[in-house]
């Protein structure tokens, strides 16, 4: 998070960086670009591997990292088989980065199959308090990768807009996102830059 070579540098953050400047059309000059996508796949792989407090936090890493190249046009068929956490044991946030690498990634011979499973829990995820979207799942944001509540809800607008059969949902998670913000914004940075983008797209 600060320039500094005693640091190793995070994870999370890099696959924020690498999917927000994919996302947003923003450049990241190659040679950097390709040491953070060849990171990510490491991650994917095993590769590389961090202890941590948190049992959950490699698998959940593991959607985040594929999601950051398959938005680079990097990812190949080859690396969904090593992510070990089924989708309806993910996080939205994370169920949301799967279902964008299935979308980006050319090659992937049971797309159908798999997206179909990610769209059918993302579904059962939705819950509306009058117009207000929320998630049945609020609760089990990983905020050690920087996701929050809000973000969860973006990230999953952002995963369906202009997908087949979703014209009816999108706009009502739109508006419902939008009722989300307090004061005129959503929780924290990274969920005000991906509601950005969603806005934007929408």
């Amino acid at each position: 998070y600060w320039p500094s070579g005693s640091l190793q540098g995070s994870e999370a953050l890099t696959a924020y960086v690498l999917s927000m400047t994919a996302e947003s059309g923003w450049t990241i000059p190659d040679a950097p670009k390709g040491r953070m996508i060849e990171a990510m796949k490491a991650v994917v792989e095993g590769r590389l591997r961090r202890e941590t407090a948190y049992p959950a936090a490699q698998l959940s890493l593991g959607a985040a990292a594929l999601a950051a190249p398959a938005r680079n046009g990097a990812a190949t068929p080859a690396m969904f088989g090593q992510i070990g956490l089924p989708p309806a044991d993910m996080p939205t946030a994370l169920l949301a980065d799967w279902m964008t690498a299935i979308n980006k990634t050319a090659g992937l011979a049971n797309a159908p199959a798999l997206r179909g499973e990610a769209e059918r829990v993302l579904r059962t995820r939705l819950v509306y308090e009058g117009s207000r979207l929320d998630l049945v799942d609020a609760g089990t944001a990983p905020w050690w990768m920087m996701v929050s509540g809000d973000e969860s809800a973006l990230r999953a607008l952002l995963a369906v807009i202009g997908r087949p059969g979703w014209d009816n949902e999108v706009p009502k998670m739109m508006v419902g996102a939008a009722l989300r913000q307090r004061r005129g914004h959503w929780d924290t940075t990274p969920s005000n830059a991906w509601g950005s983008v969603a806005a934007r797209r929408f």
